[in-house]
Order: C-alpha cells, then sequence, then structure tokens
C-alpha cells in the first residue's frame, strides 16, 4: 500500500514539474459553439507553426529580446507583436513570448499613451505612432499568459489593459475604438480593431464593464459598415458606417480580412448570435465564391480587386465558416488542409492564429476547463481495447470501435500525445519523447466526447 502511494505521489510531482503551463498545446478543445472541420486535424496546425519557428527573420534576437520580424525580417510592425505573442502563449512557449514581450516593453512611449510604436526595427524607430489592433493582441496574450503561467502575467496584463481604456471614445452613446492613441474615433475606426471575444476577458480581469460595452457596440458599428448582401465590410469606416473616411480604404483588403476570425471566436466561446448572424452571411457569400477560387481584396458588393489566393483572407472566410454548417466549414478546412506554409510574414501570423482556431486550440479559460470537466467525466473505455507498450517505446492500440482517436493524458488530464486518425480499429504512436511517469490512454469517439481507457505507466 505504501509503495502504492508513492508510486501514485511521484507521477502527481512530474507532471507538476515538467509541463509548467497549465494549458499545454495541443488543447483540441470542443467549442460550446458552432461546428468544427472534419477535414483539418492540429498536425497541419502544428506543421506550419514548426514552419514559421524555422524562419530566422520572423522571430529575432534583440537587445536581450526577441523581436517579431516582417518586411524580410528587417523591421517589426506592432501587429505582428501581437499576433507573435498570442501564439506563443497558446503554443505554451514561455522563454518566447517573454522574450517578445521584452521587445515590447522597449518600444513603449507616454507619447503614445504607454503603447508601442507601431513601426520600428531593433534599434530605433521608422514610423512613430501606436496603432491599437498590435497593442489590443498584446493585452489579450499577455491574459492568456495569465491563465497559462499564473498570477506574475495578471498585473501585467492589467497595465496593458488600463492604457487600451484609453483610446474608447463615446460616439452618441456607441462605444468605439481610436485607431491610435491621439487620433481617429467616431470618424475614423477600423473594425478589424475590435475583438469583442477578447474584449469581455478584459471585462473578467479588470472588473470593468466599459469593455463588456465596447464588445457589444461592436456590432452596432460591424453591421453599420457592412454590405447588407455580401456582408463584406471596409478596412476602415465611421462608427456611422461611412467607408473609406479621411482617404483611408474602404474595401475589403489586408485590414478587413481578418475580421472574420475576431467575429467568430465570440460565437464560439460565447454563442454570440449577432456574430453568428454576421459570420453566417459572410461565410456563405465566401461559399458561393468557392474556398479555391477566393482572392485577396474586394469591393462591398463582392466584385474582386485582387488578383492572390492566400492564407489571410482564404483562412479568415475559413473561421467564420465555423458559425454556418458542417458542410461548409469542412469544404474550407479542406482547402486550408491543402495551402502549404507562406513566407510572406503577415499570411506566417495570421496562418497560425486561424489553424489555432479550428482545431480548438485558441479558447478562453473558461472554454477550456469546461472542455476537461466534460473530459474528465468517466466513461468507459470501448470494448475490447487493448494496449501494449513495446521495448523501443511504441504504444500499439488496437480494438477501437467507433473511435475517432486516442489521447495520452497525464493525471490531471492534460494532453501530453494526440493521435492522428484511427483506422481500422489501431493505431500506434511513437512516445519515445514522453517521460517516466503514471498515464491514463484514453480515446475520443465520433462526437468528440473522451472516453477513460486504461491506466500505463511509462519506465
Amino acid at each position: 500500500m505504501r509503495k502504492g502511494c508513492l508510486l501514485l505521489l511521484s507521477c502527481l510531482c512530474f507532471g507538476a514539474l515538467v509541463f509548467g503551463q497549465n494549458y499545454p498545446f495541443p488543447q483540441d478543445v470542443k467549442y460550446p459553439y458552432g461546428f468544427a472541420p472534419s477535414t483539418l486535424t492540429t498536425a497541419k496546425a502544428s506543421s506550419w507553426y514548426a514552419s514559421y519557428k524555422a524562419r530566422s527573420d520572423l522571430l529575432q534576437q534583440c537587445n536581450g529580446g526577441i523581436r517579431p520580424g516582417v518586411d524580410g525580417g528587417t523591421n517589426t510592425k506592432v501587429e505582428a507583436q501581437g499576433w507573435a505573442m498570442i501564439i506563443a502563449a497558446y503554443m505554451g512557449e514561455k522563454a518566447t513570448f517573454d522574450g517578445l514581450y521584452t521587445f515590447y516593453k522597449s518600444k513603449c512611449k507616454s507619447q503614445n499613451g504607454g503603447m508601442m510604436d507601431w513601426h520600428v526595427n531593433c534599434n530605433g524607430v521608422v514610423q512613430g505612432g501606436s496603432a491599437t489592433d498590435g497593442d489590443m493582441d498584446v493585452g489579450f496574450a499577455l491574459v492568456v499568459a495569465y491563465w497559462q503561467w499564473g498570477e506574475a502575467y495578471l498585473a501585467e496584463a492589467k497595465n496593458v489593459i488600463g492604457n487600451l481604456k484609453k483610446l474608447i471614445v463615446d460616439c452618441n452613446g456607441v462605444s468605439a475604438l481610436r485607431g491610435g492613441y491621439g487620433y481617429g474615433g467616431c470618424n475614423e475606426t477600423d473594425i478589424s480593431y475590435y475583438t469583442p471575444a477578447f474584449l469581455r476577458e478584459f471585462a473578467k480581469i479588470t472588473d470593468d464593464d466599459a469593455w463588456t460595452k465596447l464588445a457589444d457596440d461592436t456590432y452596432t458599428i460591424l453591421n453599420n459598415g457592412a454590405n447588407a448582401t455580401t456582408g463584406l465590410v471596409p478596412d476602415w469606416q465611421t462608427v456611422a458606417g461611412q467607408p473609406g473616411p479621411n482617404g483611408r480604404n474602404g474595401t475589403y483588403k489586408y485590414d478587413a480580412c481578418r475580421v472574420p476570425w475576431r467575429m467568430a471566436l465570440d460565437y464560439l466561446w460565447n454563442g454570440n448570435e449577432k456574430a453568428l448572424a454576421w459570420c453566417k452571411k459572410i461565410s456563405g457569400w465566401a461559399d458561393g465564391i468557392g474556398a479555391g477560387n477566393i482572392k485577396d481584396g474586394y469591393n462591398l458588393n463582392g466584385t474582386p480587386n485582387g488578383n492572390y489566393h492566400n492564407m489571410s483572407y482564404v483562412g479568415g472566410f475559413a473561421v467564420s465558416t465555423m458559425c454556418n454548417s458542417q458542410e461548409v466549414c469542412d469544404r474550407f478546412g479542406a482547402e486550408m488542409a491543402k495551402m502549404g506554409f507562406d513566407s510572406y510574414w503577415y499570411h506566417a501570423y495570421l496562418g497560425n492564429c486561424y489553424l489555432l482556431t479550428m482545431t480548438g486550440n485558441m479558447w478562453s479559460e473558461e472554454v477550456v476547463k469546461n472542455t476537461r470537466a466534460v473530459s474528465r467525466a468517466k466513461r468507459a473505455a470501448p470494448d475490447g481495447m487493448k494496449v501494449t507498450l513495446s521495448g523501443n517505446r511504441k504504444l500499439v492500440v488496437t480494438g477501437l470501435q467507433k473511435v475517432r482517436s486516442v489521447v495520452l493524458t497525464d493525471l490531471s488530464g492534460q494532453r501530453i500525445v494526440h493521435s492522428g486518425a484511427v483506422a481500422e480499429g489501431r493505431i500506434s504512436l511513437d512516445i519515445g519523447s514522453v517521460k517516466k511517469g503514471c498515464y491514463i490512454v484514453g480515446t475520443s469517439d465520433e462526437n468528440g466526447r473522451f472516453h477513460e481507457g486504461r491506466k500505463l505507466v511509462v519506465y
């Protein structure tokens, strides 16, 4: 009895020591709302991320920090800064995240209300002034870091969110965002700078309803600018919906292409009906064009003004199809699956964000905790399931009927290894990198529900 207790204790301690983050990649959550593509797997997200990390121009050492590169790596823009930090947080890469945040802080100025100069390089500033979208994403990335690594990031998140609150303006009762510190607002705003799901998390972190109001009012601004037939929105608009104010672009281009991703999260996480309605409209229009025919730019009536087929556009529409139907979602998931890594910085960063979302790996803490609660509910292993661990650290699981995948978890329920699709009732997993300890071999059924399987001791 004593020996058994000691073994269990050592396994529990091991899990705490090795897996420093609370939610290691992949989580592969089933969002409480929407559809998940059956044609796209986490392996694609992992592959895209590996290609991204392998590019020396995208993440560079700089004065004790890490600089996210753009334009061949020579410079950094704040939108890349925000995306890179979100990606690192969800991937659970603390050293990368901390290096990125060190660089961010080195480029923040009081003249920008404490926010980052939007276009910089390692040692200076290319173009000064702030741009709201990047700092908003940095603020949310710090919230994810708080979820992942604990209290040390909470004060940092609140500080950035406090700076961001200076950008909220009142437009006849509608809350809106300035384009940057000291400019824009009611007569010039960019709907791609709003992510209602992130704003709702800001409200929880700060206990400030101003963020909830901004999240809710986002849909007033969105619908004011959206074409009634296509749902397409302009890069820039007035709060009242006039596209292209003050010489800004008024068509669906490289800012607007991010909007479907940003809005869809509010439905996937929170079930927001206004997000659902708009995402269904724009994804239905995109499906009419065809996933393989998407171009990089449209007038708001749907006529194309771009020529290229790339991840920034296809992926944005693809995420919105998660609010449409299984069939439409699968069509766009299949297109995403066959697209190779795109080395242009904009597509590289956004590709990570889109693929994390579509594979259930961009979550709120509430969503992932609820998923774990469901996963931990005891369900019987499939009849006839057999687990064998060979001497060369191959885990072979057979007798799998109506099973989609096999999941190796630690005793706390954190996923360590997640297989691809099961074929002919059998799968073999290489667990050579798995440390010694106690684990559970479970299965995911055709509906995504987790079933407890067999206990496993890895020596």
